[in-house]
């Protein structure tokens, strides 16, 4: 059977000296999970699961357009004990997978998935969703349940063995795990303001040459939460988040000067907005923007834009 290897990252220099904005190699730009659950009307996805509920998870990855069609392979894992360090998956389970020939029977492939899951891989996308199962007795012994533990998830971006080296482009994310009152939930970006006026649900806008755009994003009502917290005296205080917006895009052919920019890369709600200025060369443009809570929650969105 065929596996994956590492895609390597770095080459000639280049992006030393890219600016962080600037999608001109492969990125991950953002991880989210979400509890296998219907959403709520006003809040939206739950982003932190409580014992015996199962995770999706997805990710934005970028790479251009001469870079292979890249994966991101998950694993995960619980806390124990006063481990905060993250997840290692045992290699070797893959061997049972690379064992197998094309008559392997279905109890067979049953076997060697079940022992890769027990690793702690969770999935590769796109071809299999990544997910967590958090175990019902996640939180036995644990003393304060509505803090919880955490739960830890890498990701690894992965290219066809051909493309393989030793520094893949690699992400990190921590999840709680809790019976908390008012558990986090992901933010989502309903909409961008392009000038002023919205997209109207359109993957994207046409831009001139040069011109300089405001871009602002649209969170949907009830998607900025207020939350309990236990304060450093043990006291409970009602705070509300405090969500920023991260900025990415392709700048086009062209040397410095004459490709696609922003004014900052980030912004923080409510002061969103951002000023994009278009290439001087015309083609199409990918923009994204990843929104985090502070809390763990997360949400993107992509924009095509055709500059003439």
């Amino acid at each position: 059977m065929r596996w994956f290897w590492p895609l390597m990252i770095v080459g000639c220099g280049q992006t030393e000296f890219a600016q962080q904005w600037q999608l001109d190699r492969v990125r991950l730009l953002a991880a989210r999970g979400e509890v296998v659950a219907p959403p709520d009307p006003v809040l939206g996805s739950r982003a932190e699961p409580r014992p015996g509920e199962t995770l999706q998870f997805s990710s934005l990855r970028y790479a251009p357009e001469d870079v292979p069609p890249v994966g991101a392979m998950w694993i995960g894992c619980l806390t124990t004990g006063s481990s905060q360090t993250g997840c290692e998956l045992d290699e070797s389970a893959f061997q049972d997978l690379e064992d197998l020939d094309e008559d392997a029977s279905p109890a067979e492939l049953a076997a060697a998935f079940e022992r890769l899951t027990e690793a702690g891989f969770l999935g590769f996308e796109p071809d299999w969703p990544p997910m967590m199962e958090v175990p019902a007795d996640a939180l036995d012994g644990v003393e304060d349940r509505l803090e919880g533990i955490s739960a830890f998830v890498n990701i690894t971006l992965m290219a066809k063995e051909e493309e393989g080296a030793d520094d893949p482009e690699m992400g990190f994310k921590r999840i709680a795990v809790s019976e908390a009152t008012s558990p986090n939930h992901n933010p989502d970006i309903e909409d961008i303001l392009v000038a002023g006026e919205s997209l109207g649900g359109a993957k994207g806008f046409t831009a001139r040459t040069g011109r300089t755009y405001i871009l602002e994003p649209v969170l949907p009502e009830g998607h900025i939460e207020t939350y309990s917290y236990i304060n450093s005296q043990g006291e409970e205080e009602w705070r509300v988040e405090q969500p920023f917006f991260t900025w990415y895009t392709e700048t086009g052919p062209g040397k410095m000067g004459r490709q696609a920019s922003f004014d900052q890369a980030e912004s923080l709600y409510p002061f969103s907005a951002v000023e994009w200025t278009a290439p001087k060369t015309p083609g199409w443009i990918e923009i994204d923007v990843v929104v985090r809570d502070r809390r763990g929650g997360m949400g993107w969105r992509t924009l095509e834009v055709n500059v003439l």
